[in-house]
């Protein structure tokens, strides 16, 4: 078939300006210092070397190992499954199951959460998900001038706890903001009786969210060369006549404890902050 000559015009004409817009959004990418692909940001030290003792909780079993299929669904092979019961103190043998998900070097995020898996796999919402304030234990927290935040200008906060296995001092820098957790509670499509809480939030390049949407705006901006993403997600058979506020004072007894140690575990972002504008 032969092409009118017109046509072969038109054609060569819509190739060069594709090729002379790419090459310009490449320019104006660069000149404006714009990362569209990030780049990973290893762990300091696995997610699985969180202590099994956490002052009141301990892991109740072996943590859980995921198939390969999941792991690909998941789209991370870094991440803790772990259920922790409480071993003594107020409501003893209640148990928390803590899932940990780590992801860096990404384009793009759609983090998985459970008001969106747990419907995919049956169980029916009881209203909408609420962001519950998680009332931590912050007297300990001392702020650290020497190192603020790009994003928000606030000095990090700086924690010294002992160490689970040498009993030596380390300290740590703590998330930036507010620590909320997104919280919903499930039914059993078939048994109505059986209730879930889960809640989860998420700590990206420093800060946290409750928010999946909110992942892209910390660390998908493209004047960010590196990114990472933390999900933190805590769930629990409730009991009868147990409240959302209640769920979450108990997520925060055990999170007093575990946030320390999954800090040692996450990128210490001040110092990649340092790097990359060093």
């Amino acid at each position: 078939m032969n092409f009118d000559r017109q046509a072969k015009y038109a054609l060569v004409a819509a190739c060069v300006t594709l090729l002379v817009c790419g090459i310009g959004f490449r320019v104006a990418v660069d000149s404006a210092q714009a990362f569209l692909a990030k780049e990973p940001v290893p762990l300091r030290n696995p997610l699985t070397s969180i202590p099994k003792r956490l002052r009141d909780w301990e892991a109740g079993g072996l943590d859980v190992k995921l198939t390969a299929e999941i792991e690909e669904a998941l789209g991370t092979r870094k991440y803790l499954d772990r259920a922790y019961v409480r071993s003594t103190g107020r409501n003893r043998d209640q148990t928390i199951h803590v899932h940990i998900t780590y992801y860096t070097g990404l384009i793009d995020a759609v983090p998985h959460v459970p008001d969106r898996c747990l419907v995919a796999g049956g169980w029916v919402t009881v209203g909408l998900p609420r962001n519950i304030d998680l009332s931590l234990d912050r007297s300990n927290w001392l702020p650290d001038p020497d190192h603020v935040n790009l994003g928000t200008d606030q000095p990090y906060p700086r924690l010294t706890y002992s160490h689970h296995v040498t009993g030596r001092p380390v300290t740590v820098r703590m998330p930036v903001g507010e620590f909320k957790l997104r919280t919903t509670e499930f039914r059993g499509g078939d048994r109505l009786e059986q209730r879930i809480y889960a809640g989860y939030f998420f700590i990206a390049n420093g800060r946290t969210t409750p928010w999946p949407e909110g992942v892209r705006a910390l660390a998908f901006d493209l004047t960010t060369r590196y990114a990472y993403f933390a999900k933190i997600q805590f769930t629990m058979i409730a009991p009868q006549g147990k409240t959302p506020e209640e769920f979450v004072a108990d997520v925060a007894d055990l999170a007093n404890e575990l946030l320390p140690e999954l800090m040692w575990c996450l990128p210490d972002w001040a110092e990649v902050e340092s790097m990359s504008t060093g």
